[in-house]
């Protein structure tokens, strides 16, 4: 009898061994380990391909926050003659990604011990900071960069930007300014002429001032400021026939290449400005508008010896004459009852449309927004215009009283002033105010003032100056500072030509050693003036006239 084996007897069934069992093990095995292989290939893959691109190229992530470069050009800004007073250069800016920093503690101490004028407190904040990037120090030059790059350390690096440089540093600071990190123009002609000056490919941008003479202001500013102890001064001059302004200086002053780096009120500029009651520079203006007006004559004479009072205010003179005077007299002696007197022949109507006419009731108009508004009574009565005639109860700019002289003086025109170099997209602009007959009347008067009266201080042989003290005491509580005061000289010259109009103004001068206890603008801002005067007027090609005796307009002799 025969045995069939179970596995035939059961058709259809499935048949299974232990090699069938190992092979599918081992089968599945491989294929895990292939997809392993592959996985850790392709992870390697990414992580090579990362690292080299955070190597060549920087942190994707935090690219879009990276510091970019400043790519932005600025036209250089000249003086008159070319000499260069504003321009751009490449510099080096140092950042810091916080992330990538080993040893803050480290990096900081190294920085600091390179870059000596950062503040390690500062560093060592900023390196702290959880953000992409921070700057550390912009502006960099080559030399300074390379102190940094030298220190080998990771996670700093430099970005190229262009600077804004000043190479005549405080000179001409207020005029010049400066802009922002970025650029963009912040103060003075850099704000002015911020459109003009990072308009592509645009030529350098040529100021109405000469360099020379800017100079020359500050310098004997500077000294007077010291001398006289004042708490600032300010100067401007004018070409009063084109309108520009040839120098123009206020101090103190400031750096523009480190505008940060100084107190807030050096970077006022006083002669645009500020407003003072100037006190008698205006009493020539009151002259002319009484001629203008037929209100008085030459020769006519007014009882400035006599009490004069007006409402409930009796008008005084620091030196009262003991005759009547006339009208050059009562300027050179600078009577503030002949003033009055005239003044209300005059009419505050009239005293009002001519200050219009003058600029005396707005701001300068002139490119720069550093320009201030006069202060004007709301309420014009007789004793307004009276005190208005001598310059109290109006406060106005040095620059609005140097262009209303200089209209009177320049054939009755006004020109309105200008930093631009004239040019024929910078046309003269110009509207007459008083006569031929009555300018020339003024610069007789006024070259009387230097020759015979409160401005001898100021003449300078042989250039013609015509000129006229200032000395106005400060608003203060219920009326005036009698020890708090401004002073000022306003000056032309040459007065067989008058071409340069002059404003020196000084703010709470003391009586100091040679000035015998005063402190007025004849002991001061005259003498200023007259040194000033002396230095410019051979720069700007006035000829000096050597004849050293000459009769005044009014036939006195007088040294020229």
């Amino acid at each position: 009898m025969s045995i069939t084996p179970l596995n035939n007897m059961l058709p259809n069934s499935r048949q299974m061994t232990v090699a069938d069992d190992e092979y599918l093990s081992v089968s599945e095995g491989r294929i895990r380990i292939r997809i392993g292989a592959f996985i850790f290939m392709a992870v390697l893959i990414l992580v090579v391909l990362r690292l080299g691109e955070v190597s060549l190229f920087g942190d994707k992530s935090s690219r879009g926050v990276l510091p970019q470069a400043i790519t932005t050009t600025r036209a250089d800004i000249v003086d008159r003659e070319g000499e260069v007073l504003a321009t751009t250069l490449q510099t080096y800016s140092l950042y810091a990604e916080p992330r990538r920093i080993w040893n803050i503690e480290e990096t900081a101490a190294k920085l600091v011990l390179a870059r000596p004028n950062l503040d390690i407190n500062v560093v060592r904040q900023r390196l702290s900071t959880d953000r992409a990037f921070v700057w550390i120090e912009r502006g960099l030059t080559p030399k300074g960069r390379q102190s940094v790059f030298a220190l080998g350390l990771p996670g700093l690096a430099f970005r190229q930007e262009p600077k804004r440089v000043y190479p005549r540093g405080n000179l001409a600071s207020h005029v010049v300014g400066f802009t922002d990190v970025d650029l963009n123009g912040a103060a003075g002609g850099e704000r002015a002429f911020n459109e003009k000056l990072s308009a592509d490919n645009a030529p350098a941008t040529a100021l109405s001032i000469d360099m020379r003479a800017q100079f020359a202001l500050a310098d004997e500013l500077k000294k007077g400021l010291e001398a006289f102890k004042a708490k600032s001064n300010a100067g401007v001059v004018l070409n009063l026939k084109t309108g520009e302004i040839i120098a123009m200086a206020s101090l103190p002053n400031f750096d523009p290449n480190e505008p940060g780096a100084t107190l807030p009120e050096t970077r006022f500029n006083h002669a645009s400005m500020s407003t003072y009651d100037l006190g008698s520079v205006f009493k020539p203006l009151t002259m002319a508008m009484a001629l203008e007006e037929n209100a008085s004559s030459l020769t006519e004479t007014y009882p400035v010896q006599k009490p004069f009072k007006v409402r409930d205010k009796f008008i005084r003179d620091d030196h009262p004459s003991k005759t009547p005077l006339a009208m050059p007299d009562i300027l050179a002696e600078s009577s503030n009852r002949g003033t009055a007197m005239l003044a209300l022949k005059i009419g505050g109507d009239a005293q009002r449309r001519y200050l219009k006419e003058l600029g005396l009731m707005d701001r300068v108009p002139f490119e720069l927004a550093e320009s201030a508004k006069p202060q004007v009574q709301n309420r014009w009565i007789d004793l307004t215009t009276v005190t208005v005639s001598y310059g109290h109860g109006i406060s106005v700019t040095p620059l609005s009283l140097a262009a209303a002289t200089g209209a009177m003086l320049n054939d009755g025109e006004y020109v309105a002033p200008t930093l631009l170099k004239r040019d024929a997209a910078n046309p003269i602009q110009k509207r007459r105010v008083f006569s031929s007959k009555t300018s020339q009347a003024m610069n007789d008067m006024m070259r009387y003032v230097v020759t015979h009266g409160t401005g001898k201080k100021a003449r300078v042989k042989g250039y013609g100056v015509m000129g006229k003290t200032g000395t106005a005491e400060k608003p203060a509580v219920g009326g005036y500072d009698e020890k708090r005061l401004v002073t000022s000289f306003v000056a032309a010259f040459p007065y067989e030509d008058p071409t340069y109009v002059m404003m020196i103004t000084y703010d709470e001068p003391k009586a100091v050693e040679g000035t015998y206890g005063w402190a007025t603008a004849g002991w001061n801002a005259a003498v200023t003036t007259g040194k000033v005067i002396e230095r410019i007027a051979p720069m700007l090609g006035v000829e000096r006239r050597v004849d050293p005796i000459a009769m005044s307009p009014f036939g006195q002799r007088a040294l020229r």
